[in-house]
């Protein structure tokens, strides 16, 4: 599990450290194979039987899947987590459906899920969090929801966001703030604040959400959830509405990162091999990582690394000018729907010529060559996911932004999926890469680090 010496080029589309207090884990064992499989703590969803045994779930384990997902959903009325834009709730459609369980073994059969309101499900309308939008259900749904239902998934609800996906905290003048089920005080952080809302409530077992610069990482990390960014192309993005399509991605969330790998199975066909131990890992770790000390006693070597910040001037350029061109249709001409928030966004961004975007994508790709050039001789790289506290309850969004995101947006920009584990973000140079080490950690009790 080595990392590449170059990171591949970069296409055009249509710091300083914090100090940081954080709760730490307990001296944690060795990665064991006694340990390995074994279910989180306060998991409300029953265990799947093990390999080998797995028989077709019966009619009534996704009925009672069902109804604990209306249950949550009426408990948590009025936290905002879904946006019901239709006639009827989104969970009442599977009355109608055949629950017959499918001929073969699915692999998510009765595994409750809820999509980001930026995701099309056919007659189903998708808002992005806006008023402009949601006028008319989708003709079509989009092929990474396709592929969850296919392997028995049961879609109950979609979820509430930020505005256009473009922002941390999903606090919505539209359809309403997204509260936090685990910490009232904070925000559930964004944008896909209502789908790590839906997990921590016991709404669905999982969730999809889109992620640009850290929408499913950071409310993972404020909701105690956890969430993972692929590379982009990995998954196909059709039926998804675009932010800045050179880092837009698709990516699942769950309450834990066995639960995680299962639905990456689902979505990308890609197994995950098991990691025995993390012995002989080489860890890089940056932003004074809280969990260094536990990954260094399961048996991994620890190498400092700087994180380049010198990317995000770059990166913003690139994002504010596709931003801009994803909204050219229906903004400045109809300013009056978005939000103060959005609108500053864009205005901002209106000044970005050719010439500097061009500039940008030259400067983009030069520092991700530098920081691939660092990380030789790097297994995996770790870091808190949020780059500040998390966000309270009635923040200035604009004020904390740039803070809570940070480390999220260089991670974006180096084009590298990452695992948020809570507030422990683990980088790699794939997929499998950083579920490995995560399924580790959470098999020897390493648990969900809480945001500070």
């Amino acid at each position: 599990m080595r990392w590449r010496s170059d990171l591949g080029p970069v296409r055009p589309s249509a710091s300083t450290s914090f100090r940081r207090t954080r709760r730490r884990t307990a001296d944690l064992p060795a990665c064991a194979g006694s340990r390995r499989g074994r279910r989180p703590v306060g998991s409300p969803w029953p265990a799947r039987p093990p390999p080998g045994r797995r028989q077709e779930v019966p009619i009534m384990e996704r009925e009672a899947a069902i109804a604990r997902s209306a249950e949550a959903i009426r408990l948590h009325s009025g936290h905002n987590i879904l946006i019901e834009s239709g006639a009827e709730p989104v969970i009442d459609r599977l009355a109608g459906r055949d629950l017959l369980p499918p001929a073969a073994p699915a692999e998510l059969s009765a595994w409750t899920f809820v999509v980001k309101d930026m995701i099309d499900v056919a007659g189903l309308r998708t808002t992005r969090g806006s008023v402009l939008y949601g006028s008319e259900e989708a003709l079509t749904t989009a092929p990474c929801v396709e592929r969850l239902e296919r392997a028995g998934a049961l879609l109950v609800g979609k979820a509430n966001q930020h505005e256009f996906a473009w922002g941390v905290t999903s606090e919505n003048p539209h359809w309403g703030d997204v509260r936090n089920p685990r910490h009232a005080q904070l925000t559930p952080g964004g944008s896909s604040g209502g789908t790590a809302a839906a997990l921590a409530a016991g709404i669905a077992r999982f969730g999809l959400g889109t992620d640009t610069g850290g929408s499913v990482r950071i409310p993972a990390a404020c909701c105690g959830v956890v969430g993972l960014r692929p590379r982009v192309g990995v998954l196909p993005v059709e039926g998804v509405a675009p932010v800045a399509p050179m880092f837009d991605v698709v990516g699942p969330m769950a309450t834990s990162v066995a639960d995680c790998a299962r639905v990456w199975r689902a979505l990308s066909g890609a197994a995950v091999p098991p990691l025995d131990s993390l012995s002989g890992l080489v860890v890089g770790v940056a932003e004074g990582c809280a969990q260094a000390g536990e990954f260094a006693h399961l048996g991994a070597e620890l190498r400092e690394i700087a994180l380049p910040y010198d990317i995000l001037l770059p990166y913003w350029t690139i994002v504010g000018a596709q931003a801009r061109r994803t909204h050219e249709a229906t903004y400045p001409r109809n300013a009056a729907s978005y939000s103060a928030g959005v609108r500053r966004k864009l205005d901002d961004a209106a000044g970005i010529g050719h010439r500097e975007y061009r500039r940008a994508v030259e400067e983009l790709a030069a520092a991700r060559a530098r920081f691939s050039a660092e990380m030789a001789g790097i297994d995996i790289l770790i870091t808190p996911t949020l780059g500040g506290p998390a966000p309270r309850v009635g923040c200035d969004e604009a004020a904390v932004r740039g803070e809570v995101g940070r480390i999220t947006a260089v991670v974006s920009a180096l084009g590298l999926p990452a695992l948020a584990i809570g507030d422990l973000q683990a980088v790699g140079r794939s997929e499998a890469d950083v579920l490995r080490v995560g399924r580790c950690w959470e098999a020897a009790g390493g648990g969900i680090p809480a945001p500070c």
